[in-house]
């Protein structure tokens, strides 16, 4: 409530998908991008411009019917495109054509409805996007992954095909549950959630069954297993946190709440430049974890009902003024998405530097930059970007300088390599996701990784 509708949120996931794939395409390299890969920017070109069909219904531009035929003017679209860009079978353009429409439609006004005040309209464009292309991605990578037994996976296509099955799981728990008003006892509840998680458990790839896989990564070398100990020590610092503000007792502040943003830092820092692929498999976890307590909170489950909402009460950031706390969790997406985005993060992030500071995105924009305009703003910040903001001048100046610290940094150690033109572009990418962060009223958490990882992508050479 009294944010405004964010409707240019709907081009940045297509934006980043398609500036994904024009990188290569200008090097002569398009050929090593998957296939799927080019499928689902196919898909999200689509998904853009029923965006704006459903803008317009929203505004009442165009009556029932129009909206209709418009709708299927984007189907035809997509289906054509799926046939001359990418040579699919008719059947298998008009299926990809069809469906990620439909379901993005209907997926979008259930959403709004379901959990009034939680989105302004392009937040809920850009997280129903989202679900809508992880869907077909599943959809169509999936069934052969589960029916092959001779097939040998690369590790990270094992932690994908993983995450790909756990994640589908929790989403068909989540729907069951809303469906089903006798799933939402104590009992039957738990009873759900271990049979969901044992199927994932069992569900085979390649000859092994997903925990085994699991497993295997986890103890693979001493490496991957003192990061883990990392992990774990960071976690229990963010619960001994949590534990001290419930002592304390009182509403925390914007500048306290960056703690997480801290913590996160600490956590995605290592993680992408020494641990690529355990950082992956964590994300994907950690987000469907992060589901399943939202959800045992939203229907009052025993025993952790009680813990969260008092966790959520001292937490709550202004803008979850619907029913699901869903800041939290778009912090552990923001930082992921860059992530999440790119084809095939942990085997390119030794590509000169360039996709090491791009992957870094999230981290960069909202564990550093948005953190220090929080905390400088609060402590130092004297003159507002206009009346009807808290964003400061001092905030965003602060956002830029740590943000570039950080890079220079980074440089320093030989994390990343630079040439000139790349640290302009570097330089142009802070500067903007700041003056984004104090302009827009839409989640900072969800926004700014996109933006930052967009024009990284589209600049650096």
């Amino acid at each position: 409530p009294g944010a405004s509708h964010g409707w240019w949120l709907c081009v940045l996931v297509p934006a980043c998908y398609a500036a994904t794939v024009w990188r290569p395409y200008q090097s002569d390299n398009h050929q090593y991008l998957p296939r799927d890969y080019k499928r689902t920017v196919i898909v999200t070109f689509a998904l853009l411009l029923q965006s704006l069909v459903i803008r317009g219904t929203i505004e009442s531009r165009w009556m029932r019917r129009q909206a209709v035929l418009l709708s299927l003017l984007v189907i035809a679209i997509s289906w054509g495109l799926f046939l001359v860009c990418l040579k699919e079978h008719v059947v298998f353009g008009g299926f990809s054509g069809l469906l990620p429409v439909l379901l993005y439609n209907k997926l979008y006004y259930t959403v709004l409805r379901t959990i009034p005040n939680s989105f302004s309209y392009g937040e809920a464009f850009v997280v129903v996007q989202g679900c809508v292309a992880f869907a077909y991605c599943t959809l169509i990578q999936l069934p052969p992954v589960l029916f092959r037994s001779n097939v040998l996976y690369t590790q990270l296509q094992t932690i994908y095909y993983i995450l790909q099955i756990g994640l589908i799981g929790i989403l068909l728990l989540v729907c069951a549950t809303y469906a089903c008003k006798w799933l939402r006892k104590t009992v039957p509840f738990w009873m759900a959630l271990a049979v969901t998680t044992v199927l994932v458990a069992l569900c085979p790839i390649g000859k092994l069954p997903a925990v085994t896989h699991l497993v295997l990564f986890l103890v693979a070398d001493m490496q991957t297993m003192i990061t883990i100990g990392m992990y774990l020590a960071l976690l229990l610092l963010t619960v001994s946190f949590v534990m001290w503000q419930f002592n304390y007792g009182r509403q925390t502040t914007t500048a306290t709440r960056k703690v997480f943003h801290f913590l996160i830092v600490l956590v995605y820092g290592p993680g992408l430049w020494y641990q690529c692929r355990l950082l992956y498999l964590a994300s994907g976890l950690m987000l469907a974890i992060l589901v399943v307590l939202e959800m045992a909170r939203l229907i009052q489950l025993a025993p952790v009902a009680n813990m969260l909402n008092t966790a959520v009460n001292l937490f709550i950031d202004e803008k979850d003024a619907g029913a699901i706390a869903l800041t939290p969790i778009y912090l552990l997406v923001g930082c992921s998405l860059p992530l999440w985005l790119h084809p095939a993060p942990c085997d390119l992030t030794n590509s000169g530097g360039l996709q090491m500071l791009t992957l870094s995105a999230g981290v960069l924009s909202i564990g550093i930059g948005d953190t220090a305009a929080s905390v400088a703003g609060y402590h130092f910040g004297r003159h507002k970007w206009h009346a009807n903001t808290n964003k400061s001048v001092e905030g965003t100046v602060a956002s830029v300088l740590l943000q570039a610290l950080a890079i220079g940094a980074l440089y320093q150690v030989g994390v990343i390599h630079l040439t000139v033109s790349r640290a302009a572009y570097a330089g142009i990418a802070v500067i903007v996701n700041a003056l984004v962060e104090s302009r827009t009223d839409q989640i900072d958490n969800l926004v700014l990784p996109l933006v930052t990882y967009l024009i990284l992508l589209a600049l650096f050479d």
